[in-house]
């Protein structure tokens, strides 16, 4: 039987079973500090088939950090959430232990935005997540006749990204 394969929710360009995924699934370490953080999002994505993600998601949090989260709140803000977008910033003010992103995702019938720079450390020779600044943006409500903001070309109500 053949392993469908598709392109990789972080957007690297590489198919999901040769970026992210044999990091989710504890088959290899990320690299650097984008690498983890382009598979915690694509745990995040790819939480509805494999609920491993979410336990994944919380080993990737620092041990320092880990304590303030918890399986379950990872769980239920994936299942509550569709994310259809994540931008990586170059930015040269950052350090070699930080990351610039923004995700977008669907809450229902809101497009939110999470911009973030995210700090990591190494642990135990492992890239960890510590913590991040956010950066706010304003939440977009999306008709249902509008395009989805997934860049899909569909109206939102016909796309599979509606929550």
């Amino acid at each position: 039987m053949a392993v469908l394969s598709f392109p990789c929710y972080c957007g690297s360009g590489k198919t999901f079973t040769a970026c992210c995924e044999p990091l989710i699934c504890g088959q290899a370490f990320a690299e650097t500090p984008q690498q983890l953080m382009r598979s915690r999002y694509s745990a995040y994505c790819h939480h509805d088939k494999n609920p491993q993600c979410s336990q994944y998601i919380l080993q990737t949090y620092h041990s320092k950090a880990r304590a303030e989260h918890n399986l379950a709140d990872i769980a239920d803000f994936a299942k509550a959430v569709r994310f259809i977008g994540l931008k990586i910033i170059d930015d040269a003010k950052l350090t070699a232990y930080q990351v610039h992103f923004i995700a977008s995702y669907l809450v229902g019938d809101k497009l939110e935005v999470l911009d973030e720079v995210s700090d990591f450390e190494l642990e135990q020779g492992h890239w960890m997540y510590c913590s991040g600044v956010l950066t706010e943006h304003a939440v977009t409500r999306i008709s249902r006749n509008d395009a989805c903001p997934c860049g899909s070309g569909l109206k939102f109500k016909k796309c599979q990204h509606q929550v």
